[in-house]
């Protein structure tokens, strides 16, 4: 169900899209009404092979296709083109089940067309304001021009795009982009040169060029989906693993996947790539794996832990980094994994190491350890506050946590506030 946001800002998106999609059939060249049939057939196989990003959101190689019609027709030509490769698509969904335009929501065909008409036809608008000409070699006299355009395109579409996930997801543009959007901008860079340079070959050597670099853009879309299968298999195994330990201790159910989210938002304030961000995720989601080599009756024991037992459990860092050394996906992973019970001053463990030799990856593991620690029940004590569990952390910088990850923690705990809790 649609929360009123989400119906008003598709309504909005609806009535602007559908506007310019009537006034670009008005404004259409006939004397290409043939190119456009055909250019709208090779938009849809392309829309109909999507690649899942999560539930919400997919994405094709059409962007190649749309920047290509842009450069030769012009905005309202492509605009069109690309609302048949969205009217025309037909998708085999992860069920198996087909989806068209006459079994798909209505609103959802209605967004999708006046997004991409909006977008890309803005995108050919600020070519033509710039002076490019269509229909005519890009290089070398148009080629900045077609670079802006294929910005303002990409650009536009994903905003429209991330502002409808973070509505239906009633999460903040930001963390929606951030997640789920920023890291394709390679992806973009490396489309939009495939999409310039076949609208060169178009107008130098017409429909040849079509079938040359069709198969090629399909070979990209198919590694491309290998590339998100096997890293959706990391995440499958990382999350076997981690639900195997939490099978074996009661007491952190949901505790990784809790250190796995408050360690993203320190990453963020540190400024992390979003490559970067992704293997603290995975860091953390590992962090306690040593634990499974611990026999039951120590982690599930209700009262005090004896110093022998106390220092079995103090033994789980190396044991994870045991585990994960001969990784070489893992390669700093194991070693953050290793180092996330190290203190500022040296008083921590396994080696007692300090300051500046502790990463700051291994410190935001620890420091997003222990406060889900302190705000979730265990055997010999309530919960803390959330309130309380932040005190207790600042009050402990420049013993257990260094000035730079409390700086960084006080920063995303302000921004944060309400998803700091134990919630899984």
């Amino acid at each position: 169900m649609l929360n009123n946001k989400t119906k008003v800002y598709i309504t909005l998106i609806t009535t602007i899209g559908i506007t310019f999609i009537i006034y670009s059939i008005l404004n259409i060249n006939y004397n290409y009404i043939g190119e456009i049939i055909v250019f709208g057939l090779i938009a849809a196989i392309t829309e109909s092979l999507p690649i899942y990003i999560n539930k919400q959101v997919t994405v094709s190689v059409g962007y190649a296709i749309d920047l290509m019609a842009l450069l030769i027709f012009g905005p309202y030509e492509a605009a069109i083109i690309g609302t048949l490769g969205y009217l025309l698509e037909i998708v085999k969904k992860r069920d198996n089940s087909i989806e068209c335009v006459f079994n798909k929501p209505y609103y959802k065909t209605l967004f999708n067309i006046s997004q991409i008409a909006i977008s890309v036809g803005l995108g050919g608008l600020i070519y033509k304001y710039l002076g490019g000409k269509t229909g005519t070699l890009v290089y070398p006299n148009y080629i900045l021009q077609a670079i802006v355009a294929a910005i303002v395109y990409y650009f536009l579409n994903n905003i429209l795009v991330t502002v409808l996930v973070s509505l239906l997801l009633s999460k903040s543009f930001i963390k929606t982009w951030l997640k789920d959007f920023s890291w394709m901008v390679t992806n973009f860079l490396f489309l939009a040169f495939i999409g310039i340079l076949m609208a060169f070959t178009f107008v130098a050597y017409g429909y040849i060029s079509l079938v040359i670099f069709f198969v090629p853009l399909l070979m990209v879309r198919y590694m491309f989906k290998l590339y998100m299968e096997l890293k959706q298999s990391y995440y499958d195994t990382i999350n076997a693993l981690t639900k195997a330990l939490e099978a074996k201790d009661r007491y952190t159910l949901g505790h990784s996947k809790s250190v796995e989210k408050l360690a993203v938002y320190l990453c963020r304030e540190a400024g992390f790539s979003e490559a970067h961000t992704e293997m603290v995720r995975i860091a953390a989601l590992l962090h306690d794996v040593g634990k499974i080599g611990i026999v039951e009756n120590i982690l599930n024991k209700p009262g005090k832990l004896s110093k022998e037992e106390y220092d079995h459990i103090k033994q789980h860092p190396v044991s994870g980094y045991e585990i994960l050394k001969d990784v070489p996906f893992l390669k700093n992973v194991r070693y953050w994994v290793r180092y996330h019970h190290e203190w500022y001053n040296g008083n921590g463990y396994p080696d007692g190491i300090s300051g500046r030799q502790i990463p700051l990856e291994a410190e935001i593991l620890a420091i997003a350890d222990v406060f889900d620690a302190l705000v979730s029940d265990r055997p010999y004590r309530n919960a803390y506050t959330r309130e309380e569990a932040y005190k207790i952390i600042v009050d402990n910088e420049g013993t257990q946590f260094s000035p730079r990850v409390i700086k960084l923690f006080k920063k995303a705990y302000e921004k944060n506030k309400e998803d700091f809790k134990h919630d899984f």
